[in-house]
C-alpha cells in the first residue's frame, strides 16, 4: 500500500514539472486608443499573463489587461478585463512572430458629461455614472525578441471590439520570461 502511494505522488510530481517546462511569464505596458458608449480615452494600459506552450505552434495565454484609466473634464473612464487567448507562432533564429486571438470580460466604469437625461444615476447635474460589464472579442499581431536564454521583449499590437460598442487599439511593449 505504502509503495502505491509512493508512486502515486512521484508520478504526481512529475506530471506537475512538466507542465512548468513550457510555462511563460508577461509583464508589460502601453498605450490604448478607446471609444465606449459615444465617449473616448486614450492612456496608458497595463497587462499580466501567464501562458503555456500546448503544441509545436500553439500557446494558450490568460491575464489581466489595465486597458485605460483616464480622467478628463468631460468624462472620467477606467477599464480593466481579464482575457482568455490563444496564439499561434512561427519561431526563428531571432524570435518568434504570433498572432493572438480570445475573448475577454472588461469592467467599465467612470462618469461622462452630458445634456439628456442619464440612463443610471447622476453623479452631479450633467453628469451620468456608469459601471458596465462588457464581453470581448480580441486579434492581436507581435514579435518576442529573444534577449536571453529564457527572456524575451514582445513588441504587439492589438484590436479590441465588444458589446455597448466598445472598441480599443492597444499596442504594447513587454518582458516575457520562459520558465523553463
Amino acid at each position: 500500500m505504502r509503495i502505491k502511494w509512493m508512486a502515486a505522488l512521484l508520478a504526481l510530481l512529475s506530471v506537475s514539472a512538466q507542465a512548468t517546462e513550457k510555462l511563460y511569464g508577461v509583464i508589460g505596458a502601453g498605450y490604448t486608443d478607446a471609444d465606449f458608449e459615444n465617449a473616448e480615452a486614450s492612456s496608458e494600459n497595463l497587462n499580466l499573463a501567464l501562458g503555456h506552450e500546448f503544441a509545436p505552434k500553439w500557446y494558450f495565454e490568460a491575464g489581466y489587461k489595465r486597458l485605460f484609466d483616464e480622467e478628463t473634464d468631460q468624462a472620467d473612464m477606467k477599464a480593466d478585463a481579464l482575457y482568455l487567448a490563444v496564439l499561434g507562432k512561427a519561431g526563428g533564429r531571432k524570435g518568434e512572430l504570433f498572432y493572438k486571438l480570445g475573448v475577454m470580460r472588461a469592467d467599465v466604469s467612470g462618469f461622462r458629461t452630458t445634456e439628456t437625461t442619464c440612463n443610471g444615476a447622476a453623479k452631479q447635474a450633467g453628469q451620468c455614472t456608469f459601471d458596465e460589464g462588457v464581453f470581448a472579442g480580441m486579434a492581436g499581431l507581435g514579435f518576442d525578441f529573444h534577449v536571453g536564454l529564457n527572456s524575451m521583449i514582445r513588441l504587439e499590437y492589438e484590436y479590441i471590439y465588444g458589446e455597448d460598442d466598445l472598441t480599443a487599439n492597444l499596442f504594447n511593449v513587454a518582458y516575457r520570461y520562459n520558465f523553463n
